[in-house]
């Protein structure tokens, strides 16, 4: 079976931080297929992290990952679009800090319509919430956090990304959701 997770967010977030801390996590595990590659705009932002992750081994599924992140900022909307196609499943970086809290919700109203044109429903997609940066000193409590930005109730994982903190376990909840998800797809045809 093959997989294929996706962050999201807003421009700076984490997306790519955590990626490449997941990288470096799988890679000591060696459970990582190839390089990383990270694909840069000539401003020395972020347009797309990819990496594969192959043979996993998870409750008797073998499967391969592709995970990718797509572009924080909105004029690469058209690119978010293309990386966003046959997602699995999605992880939301928000950033936690509260002058961000804006871009976050437009963020993620952008994703929801997004996967609305692809026939999915963002309020029943595998989505794990990731507030990242919990270590600024502006970061907004969990619970203001929640209502704005996971009103489906769904997972969610403190982190400080920059320091690994949360991202394993972010990663592994998104497999989770989306086995659950394609075990009750499989279980009701």
């Amino acid at each position: 079976m093959k997989l294929k997770v996706v962050y999201f967010g807003s421009s700076l977030a984490g997306k790519s931080t955590n990626v490449k801390k997941l990288y470096e996590i799988l890679k000591a595990k060696d459970m990582v297929k190839g390089d990383m590659v990270v694909m840069e705009t000539e401003e020395q932002r972020t347009l797309f992290v990819e990496m594969f992750v192959s043979s996993i081994n998870i409750d008797g599924y073998e499967f391969e990952l592709k995970v990718l992140t797509t572009p924080g900022q909105f004029r690469l909307h058209p690119l978010r679009k293309v990386i966003m196609k046959g997602v699995d499943g999605l992880v939301f970086v928000v950033d936690s800090s509260r002058e961000r809290e804006k871009v976050n919700f437009l963020v993620l109203r952008e994703t929801a319509a997004v996967l609305k044109e692809q026939g999915e429903d963002l309020m029943r997609f595998p989505v794990v919430v990731q507030y990242n940066k919990r270590d600024l000193p502006d970061a907004m409590d969990i619970d203001d956090l929640q209502v704005r930005f996971n009103p489906w109730d769904a997972d969610y994982v403190p982190a400080v990304a920059i320091r690994g903190e949360g991202v394993l376990e972010t990663f592994q909840k998104c497999i989770k959701n989306i086995l659950v998800r394609k075990h009750a797809r499989d279980t009701h045809i």
